[in-house]
């Protein structure tokens, strides 16, 4: 072997080892790098905040807007007053995850934004090691740059200009992930069947996945979606409100509206585009205010900010407490109206939102109620029928939305309520009207899924077994795991690198893929593993996860 590649391999085994990945990884280490290089970054978001605070005063511009999700200064009723964060893009908590994309301070280019950051097998080395001989130096360098990438908290975002491209040009932290074999994100599977998927030509246990009861290789699923496409073809290429509506779907959303008990249902493209469409017609004037849960999902903050297009308000109350939300009710005024929106199962905490304050705090009001059940449906309540299910409060819910692509194993979302309000919708939401009408095999395969929920019964009480089993499990390692009640399991790690790093060790020594949510894809020092478990995950999947992740664990200091 040559110098240069025992170098590298020494390398290797040096920066993978739990002492360096301990020392590169910790917080002091990680707020000085990025204090030292991060510092010309900061003095020049500094100037341009102050230019914009004087083009203020001079003409009245409004500031740009960030996002409001993880920005505490945004104001949330009931929280605690906090130290006051810098200011940052962000974006909300998301059933999704993000990675900080920052500035590569250490070239020229210097760039920064938010992104993801995931690896890439193929990358330079298992921790960046390069292979340029340089050693542990090198490798714990170049881990330190990457940390202090992920740290920073400048948006590249912000940049402006003749060029709208400059920011992309700018933006390096992706590519130097990939280069260092470390970009958790948008890495293509090979297959993805259940419980294990493959990667790369390897077989890996499947902990990442929203396959709840393992409906998306169910004979009967396929066997509707094939049937689909051989009567309708692929798509119906229009929209509902002209030639895109089909008994397919009006099947459908009778179905899902006796499901739930309510009087209607309206079947929209996907998941995503039932929140925006559902808020944004409802709360279309400045008399109307969302008032959201600080911590919901994006689809519900992107339908709000359309809403503000409109003229209505948005007011955060502190995640799920009915005392917060009580206080900010009571401040709105007699002549405006009040949407509440709340997740039913939180898509990063795996917890259940406190349904039961939340409706008695809403009628107190004379407000209305939306849940976005996404995560809920055929998880909790009795026959998987969601959150409001679960606390017995379907009848005192106006609507309730989700999606097809979790439990219903296909791509679209449903919302169910009132017929004249779905009907409403359906008439003045510019997302539905315009979108293209769900496809005939997508269709077709949901409503097997919601068939093959209530044929089978076993599978909601084998999923509750298996993620029961895994919470008791983890927290008996000494794991942090927060509030979770549902199939979502977070393992809190709270540092962007060590979460990455943990994700990295976890699948390429144990074969194990799960999800990394570092910022700004989840507030600071709220960084996890997302873990998500299959009524079809055996007990012998269950079990190596628990080995791998005792032993990443105290690897990385964790437990």
């Amino acid at each position: 072997m040559r110098m240069k590649d025992r170098l590298v391999d020494q390398a290797k085994k040096l920066t993978s080892s739990g002492v360096v990945v301990r020392v590169v990884s910790n917080d002091r280490v990680m707020r000085l790098a990025t204090g030292v290089m991060d510092a010309k970054n900061r003095l020049r978001a500094a100037r341009e905040r102050a230019a914009e605070a004087w083009d203020i005063l001079l003409n009245g511009h409004a500031l740009p807007n960030i996002d409001p999700a993880l920005d505490d200064e945004a104001g949330v009723h009931g929280a605690t007053p906090a130290r006051a964060p810098a200011r940052q893009p962000a974006a909300p908590a998301a059933g999704g995850a993000g990675l900080s994309v920052v500035e590569d301070t250490a070239s020229s280019e210097s760039p920064r934004e938010r992104t993801a950051a995931r690896p890439h097998v193929n990358g330079v080395g298992a921790n960046g090691a390069g292979t340029n001989g340089a050693g542990t130096y090198v490798a714990a360098a170049a881990e330190q740059q990457l940390a202090t990438q992920m740290a920073a908290r400048t948006s590249l975002s912000r940049i402006g200009g003749r060029d709208v491209f400059e920011k992309a040009y700018k933006f390096m932290t992706a590519d130097n992930a990939r280069a260092m074999g470390v970009y958790p994100f948008f890495r293509p599977l090979d297959f993805n069947n259940g419980p294990e998927a493959q990667l790369e030509g390897r077989t890996v246990i499947m902990l990442g996945s929203n396959n709840y009861l393992g409906l998306t290789t169910h004979p009967k699923v396929r066997e509707a979606a094939r049937n689909a496409i051989d009567k309708y073809g692929t798509s119906m290429t229009g929209s509902r409100l002209v030639n895109g509506s089909m008994r397919l779907h009006n099947e459908l959303e009778q179905k899902l509206a006796a499901y739930h008990g309510k009087e209607a249902g309206l079947v929209f493209t996907t998941g995503y585009q039932v929140n925006i469409a559902t808020i944004s017609a409802l709360l279309s004037n400045k008399r109307s205010v969302a008032m959201i849960d600080k911590d919901d999902h994006a689809s519900i903050y992107d339908g709000v900010r359309l809403a503000q297009a409109s003229g209505a308000r948005m007011v955060r109350y502190k995640h799920s407490d009915p005392a917060a939300l009580d206080s900010a009710l009571s401040e709105i005024a007699d002549t405006e109206g009040a949407l509440v929106i709340t997740d039913g199962v939180f898509s990063a905490q795996g917890e259940i939102a406190s349904l039961p304050g939340i409706v008695e705090v809403v009628k107190k009001h004379k407000a209305r109620l939306l849940v976005d059940d996404a995560h809920a449906l055929g998880v909790i309540g009795p026959g998987g029928r969601g959150t409001a299910a679960h606390f017995g409060l379907g009848k005192e819910v106006d609507l309730i939305g989700g999606t097809f692509s979790k439990s219903l194993a296909s791509i679209g979302g449903w919302l169910v309520g009132e017929r004249k309000v779905l009907d409403y919708i359906q008439h003045f939401a510019y997302s539905f009207l315009f979108a293209a009408s769900a496809a005939p095999p997508c269709v077709a395969a949901a409503m097997a899924s919601l068939e093959v929920m209530q044929e089978e019964p076993w599978r909601q009480e084998k999923l509750r077994e298996n993620f029961t089993y895994m919470r008791t499990e983890l927290q008996r390692l000494g794991f942090e795991l927060g509030k979770t009640e549902t199939a979502v399991i977070p393992i809190y790690i709270r540092d962007d690198l060590k979460t990455v790093m943990m994700w990295k060790s976890l699948l390429d020594d144990y074969s194990l893929y799960v999800n990394p949510f570092i910022t700004p894809g989840v507030p600071p020092k709220q960084q996890v593993l997302r873990t998500s478990y299959m009524a079809t995950h055996e007990r012998k999947h269950l079990d190596h996860a628990l080995e791998a992740f005792e032993k990443v664990g105290k690897k990385f200091g964790v437990i």
